[in-house]
């Protein structure tokens, strides 16, 4: 796996997600296991896959932190 992926998969739910899915790790299982529907966890999954396929960037941030880079942008 991409190292770049690991490292977000330590500090992003949706990254670990993916990692989990990568593996062989069903949406089923991994909903069951975070007690989250599966659609949810599919989402999840694809919402990483295109931002690795279109290279978005993504912020790690907490959310307040997240919230005072947009707005000193």
């Amino acid at each position: 796996m991409n190292p770049a992926v690991i490292l977000l998969a330590n500090r992003s739910f949706r990254f670990h997600l993916y990692d989990c899915h990568l593996s062989g790790v069903p949406a089923k299982e991994l909903g069951a296991a975070y007690s989250r529907p599966a659609s949810w966890v599919e989402q999840q999954i694809e919402s990483v896959r295109l931002c690795l396929k279109y290279q978005v960037k993504v912020s790690v941030a907490s959310r307040s932190g997240a919230a005072a880079t947009r707005s000193a942008a």
